[in-house]
């Protein structure tokens, strides 16, 4: 069984993304590693080259930023690593996303049962890391599709957040024990700020979101009152990255159930007044 990766990067050292560890992380499970870079204002092209396997295929692109409904430009460029793919297998991942070692042969175990099972996708559980490394979300989505079958017509969907057939259908799937480490939200609440201002011009255009951000001096991370305490163990290739961990977060607790669609906690908890700000 052949397994190709593939994820998409742009501007990932402006934006402190730990797209180096995601990629470290994939490299040991995938037979060839797709990567495309969209050009931007840092050196994440440089950093890439830096890693060195001969698994990775680099491919450089223009990414037309004026695809901006829906964030449509992200599952438009995430397609196009996907067309260099081949194999029997695609196994994507964010450049804020990571894998940890110990879960290799679970992930392993898991594609060769979506393959003798028929199934066409592999979904794998989430933790939301948040504000710090010590804190998660329980409350964002716990599951989402990473490894497709490739050569039936599945492709990125929406803002790249999930995949779909292309006539919209869902795949078949399987849902792995293995989990995605998140860690799109931990970020110095300066740099935080500039990436929301960044990733929302994906969304909106430039004016609401220069007025939406005019004031802000750094991110305030409004999720705090419902962040967790993270008991297990961080993905090796991290570690390095947690160390170097350059701000403190204080934040009060709030222990919730989690028996309602997250969404609708955060919406009443803005309601309530629990929580102000960006939650989307």
């Amino acid at each position: 069984m052949k397994i190709c990766g593939f994820t998409i990067i742009r501007n990932g050292v402006k934006f402190d993304y730990p797209f180096v560890e995601s990629i470290k992380s994939l490299l040991p499970i995938v037979d060839k590693l797709v990567i495309n870079y969209g050009k931007g204002e840092d050196n994440t092209l440089e950093v890439l080259k830096s890693i060195g396997d001969p698994k990775m295929e680099i491919i450089e692109r223009e990414w037309d930023l004026s695809m901006r409904k829906g964030g449509r430009l992200l599952s438009f460029e995430t397609n196009k690593a996907l067309e260099r793919c081949d194999g029997d297998w695609g196994f994507y991942l964010q450049a804020d996303e990571v894998l940890h070692p110990e879960e290799y042969g679970v992930i392993l175990s898991d594609l060769k049962r979506a393959e003798e099972g028929g199934k066409e996708a592999v979904s794998f559980r989430y933790i939301h890391f948040e504000a710090t490394y010590e804190l998660y979300n329980p409350f964002r989505y716990r599951r989402e599709i990473r490894a497709i079958k490739l050569g039936r017509g599945i492709v990125s969907w929406g803002d790249a957040a999930t995949f779909r057939k292309k006539d919209g259908s869902r795949p078949r799937t399987l849902k792995s024990r293995a989990h995605i480490y998140h860690y799109g939200w931990v970020k110095s609440p300066e740099v935080m700020l500039e990436k929301r201002r960044e990733f929302e011009k994906l969304y909106h255009d430039d004016a609401y979101v220069e007025k939406k951000y005019r004031e802000r001096l750094r991110y305030e991370f409004p999720n705090l009152p419902v962040l967790r305490k993270f008991r297990g163990s961080h993905p090796p290739v991290m570690e390095d990255r947690i160390k170097r961990l350059g701000w403190k977060i204080e934040r009060r607790g709030l222990r919730l159930p989690i028996f309602l669609h997250p969404r609708t906690y955060y919406i009443l908890l803005h309601k309530w007044g629990i929580l102000k700000g960006d939650w989307s």
